[in-house]
């Protein structure tokens, strides 16, 4: 569908010659740091993070709650809260440090070269504007259409996502949508200036399986028609499946393990990632009379003392493990993880290429 792709800007004539390549990813993210607190210790919310994403590649971050997922997803663009510091690192987009960004320039690429979906449309959404005011600014503003234009735009892109008679809905207020609809009026507004990246921090949050999966089904059909990268948060492995190319482990603020969606889920190396995985229930067998699950709880950030974070859950825990916090290492070409079980972790891992990478070398 023609309306998907990615709309025509000046600024990006101007910088055809930087777009990402195999060896110069869209998104590099190294050794990011986040921190939150006042008066008192300052908890490390997000503890050296480092990824690359390529153009078109589709990432999922998973984990529990707590394991710093949405905070680093929030990081990339400096929407952290004001009890919140970006402590350091750097991410950059396209070459350029968006940590170094002013505030004119975040409002530059927010919406425009990076776009967020996030968990819950209902607080998103502004309750006392209509879909129509809240979907044409950005419109006006990034790509400098009339209000006719931007509302012809608006209902384009509302009926290219499924909204239902997009030209009435247009008007309706948040309240007035379901929920799964609300979630698309989200998703369009955030698709609508071109974005190259998309964030969709746990978009199918509240709602129901059969609405999950058409969300997720239009997440993926928007990247690859658009060739947009997408960081997709959540912690639904089933989700992850059906979506990611590659998958991004968290635990306790850190990437614990980074592996091809195939890998993860064919043969995922790190003791949390094999408890994730063991308490999906599964249709084929015999069913057991209870789920497997994680024992314990992820661990208090603020308290966290040396050795590995995961090492009071894990079941395969060495002596070892309560002196040295394992880095994140390649195991293969294609494979991080971050757990001393592993005897050839003595090097730090630089993000592994992905298959899209090697797909754009000429």
């Amino acid at each position: 569908m023609a309306l998907l792709t990615r709309p025509a800007r000046a600024a990006e004539v101007a910088t055809a010659g930087t777009a990402s390549s195999g060896s110069n990813p869209l998104l590099r993210v190294n050794d990011l740091e986040v921190s939150f607190g006042r008066g008192g210790p300052r908890v490390r919310a997000v503890r050296g993070v480092s990824f690359d994403l390529a153009l078109g590649e589709r990432l999922a971050v998973v984990g529990e709650s707590g394991s710093g997922k949405s905070v680093m997803s929030m990081a990339l663009t400096q929407m952290i809260a004001r009890s919140g510091s970006i402590d350091g690192g750097s991410v950059l987009l396209d070459g350029r440090d968006v940590l170094s960004m002013s505030t004119s320039e975040l409002q530059h690429i927010r919406g425009s070269d990076v776009a967020m979906v996030f968990q819950d449309p209902m607080t998103s959404l502004n309750p006392v504007m209509t879909v129509h005011a809240q979907m044409t600014r950005p419109l006006r503003q990034h790509l400098g259409l009339t209000e006719p234009e931007a509302r012809e735009r608006a209902i384009e892109l509302l009926g290219a996502t499924g909204i239902p008679d997009p030209h009435r809905n247009i008007d309706a207020y948040p309240h007035e949508l379901s929920g799964g609809m609300r979630q698309r009026v989200m998703i369009a507004m955030a698709i609508s200036c071109g974005p190259r990246l998309l964030i969709a921090d746990e978009p199918t949050t509240a709602l129901d399986v059969t609405i999950q999966a058409q969300i997720v089904a239009l997440l993926r059909r928007i990247s690859e028609e658009r060739s947009s990268s997408v960081i997709f948060v959540t912690h639904n492995m089933g989700l992850v499946a059906r979506f990611a190319d590659r998958v991004a482990v968290m635990y306790a603020g850190r990437i614990i393990e980074m592996a091809s969606v195939e890998e993860i889920f064919e043969s995922p190396k790190h003791p949390y990632t094999q408890g994730l995985l063991s308490s999906i229930p599964s249709i084929d067998g015999v069913l057991p009379e209870r789920l497997s699950q994680i024992p314990g709880a992820p661990p208090d950030l603020a308290t966290l003392g040396a050795g590995c974070a995961f090492m009071p859950r894990c079941g395969q825990s060495l002596q070892r493990c309560a002196e040295t916090d394992p880095i994140l290492a390649r195991v293969d070409a294609d494979r991080s993880v971050a757990c001393l079980l592993h005897s050839d972790l003595s090097t730090p891992a630089t993000p592994p290429a992905s298959a899209l990478d090697e797909e754009a070398q000429p």
